[in-house]
């Protein structure tokens, strides 16, 4: 038995605009992902999605909960804490020669390493799924490509290989806690 799970990316934000890493910011999307939303809004509704699984940070929660559909708020989905660095530009961080030496490993100063946070949001994750039906995660980059890389079975340091734009969405078919196909990734909802 297998159910349609689909991963869709947070829309854009101003400070992730400016190539920042924003962490545990809670910031909404900017003023062009707010005007994209009813669009992405209709074509996920056309999904038959059932249920909506999110994070408590409002760029992804607000969405979730707009979409009318029975949701999970899990704040164990949050996006990766980058600590000091959240909100500040790649370009303006002086000392990051070693976490981006190691980026699956290492901590930024006052976050968490990105092993840990795919591991607290496949936890989330694998507790939320025992019920059937099409389901959305409405998250973050760093916990989507986390998730995706466990069910195709690819190593953390792959799953930072990924691209995953503003709502940007994924599709796979899940049949067991560790198994799935997928469909197609990274497909741009709201612009067609």
């Amino acid at each position: 038995m297998s159910a349609p799970l689909y991963l869709l990316r947070h829309g854009p934000t101003a400070a992730s605009q400016k190539g920042a890493p924003l962490g545990r910011m809670n910031l909404p999307v900017s003023p062009e992902g707010a005007a994209l939303w009813p669009k992405v809004k209709s074509e996920l509704l056309a999904l038959g999605i059932q249920r909506v699984l999110t994070s408590d940070l409002d760029r992804a929660r607000q969405h979730a909960l707009d979409l009318g559909i029975p949701a999970l708020v899990l704040p164990l989905l949050a996006e990766q804490a980058f600590g000091e660095w959240d909100g500040v530009p790649w370009s303006e961080i002086s000392d990051s020669e070693a976490f981006f030496a190691d980026p699956v490993k290492q901590v930024p100063p006052g976050g968490e390493s990105f092993v840990r946070c795919a591991e607290r949001a496949l936890l989330g994750l694998q507790g939320a799924l025992a019920e059937d039906g099409p389901t959305l995660v409405l998250a973050h980059g760093g916990p989507l490509r986390a998730i995706l890389a466990h069910f195709l079975g690819l190593s953390l340091e792959r799953a930072l290989d990924l691209a995953w734009q503003p709502f940007g969405l994924s599709a796979l078919e899940v049949y067991s806690p560790n198994r799935a196909v997928l469909h197609f990734h990274n497909h741009p909802m709201g612009r067609g």
